[in-house]
């Protein structure tokens, strides 16, 4: 199969993180894979991905880049057009029908102007929650991110340690997290840097909770960090995902927190709460460490984690979603 990938984006987040691991395991199934993206991410995708520089940071609405965008897409001769994010599918809105095949766009969070992805063939959606926003199950279809985990789910271990990962910024939540945190008695540990981190630092001391709060900064030991830790907290105001959701449930540890994202779809709903309450999440979070036979309350969770969270499950349901909308195609051009 012949696919595309267009992403407009040029950040380092968790969007930019799934095409690019997307489009490599695309790749390693045998299929041919094409990336149109900002130059920055070529030196991160393998050779054998046909990428194309594009930089797309300049107006959605600009004609001229539209113009250029249509000739590099046609170039692959894609046989699947595979766009992520709003501005993506902005930019290729008023031009799908001028490609000589079908279209999907991945929507990777709540979006008010679902307009733009409503004219490509199929959306697919990374939770439950952001397909219900469309009200059309006959076009969307919920395709997990799906996590590489290297490391063996590890046994639960109550030690009153917790951890809390993402990008240190005002989405994230942390500053809430710390505030809630001044009634837990226990040892927190946020792992990530970002634009918050002299904030977070000097509210660390504000509080006086440096006796049991570290902010860790970076680390490509996620992984290992969660084992080390009894539970990972969600503190975020909004969510996609989130990605670490997904490692902890395959390393068979607990997640509590905001109702953010697909948390509803994996997490028990006593432990979780509204977002931006620092309140609730702190009552949530004691209602965890009041709650005996956490570990059973969450099989549910480690068991469907295992089947839909997985990077080889993310990459199958992608590629039956590819199929089902060129089978679809194909009968439609017959009928006409």
């Amino acid at each position: 199969m012949r696919i595309t990938l267009v992403m407009a984006s040029d950040e380092d987040g968790g969007l930019e993180k799934h095409v690019l691991e997307l489009a490599d395991g695309l790749a390693e199934t045998g299929h041919r894979v094409s990336v149109i993206a900002h130059p920055r991410y070529q030196h991160q995708l393998k050779q054998h991905i046909n990428f194309v520089a594009f930089d797309m940071s300049g107006s959605r609405y600009n004609p001229l880049t539209k113009y250029r965008l249509k000739k590099e897409i046609l170039k692959t001769d894609p046989e699947i057009l595979h766009a992520h994010a709003s501005k993506t599918a902005k930019l290729l809105q008023s031009m799908l029908q001028q490609f000589p095949c079908p279209s999907v766009v991945t929507v990777h969070g709540a979006k008010s102007n679902l307009k733009p992805y409503l004219a490509f063939d199929r959306i697919i959606a990374v939770s439950q929650r952001v397909a219900d926003s469309f009200a059309r199950p006959d076009k969307t279809v919920v395709v997990y991110n799906g996590v590489k985990i290297t490391q063996s789910p590890q046994p639960y271990q109550p030690n009153r340690k917790f951890i809390a990962i993402g990008r240190l910024n005002e989405v994230k939540g942390f500053d809430r997290l710390l505030q809630a945190w001044q009634q837990i008695p226990h040892q927190l540990t946020i792992v990530g840097d970002g634009e918050q981190r002299i904030q977070l630092e000097q509210l660390v001391q504000q509080l006086q909770l440096a006796n049991r709060v570290t902010l860790l900064g970076y680390s490509d030991q996620i992984a290992q960090l969660l084992t080390e830790h009894e539970a990972l907290i969600v503190s975020s105001l909004r969510e996609g995902g989130p990605y670490t959701l997904s490692e902890a449930l395959l390393l068979h540890r607990p997640v509590i927190g905001t109702d953010v994202g697909m948390m509803r779809e994996f997490v028990p709903e006593q432990f979780l709460c509204p977002p931006d309450d620092v309140a609730a999440l702190c009552a949530v979070i004691n209602n965890y460490l009041n709650t005996p036979e956490v570990e059973k309350l969450f099989l549910p969770a480690y068991q469907h984690a295992a089947t839909e969270l997985t990077f080889t499950a993310m990459i199958e349901h992608t590629l039956a979603v590819y199929q089902t909308v060129i089978e679809t195609d194909v009968k439609n051009k017959d009928w006409s």
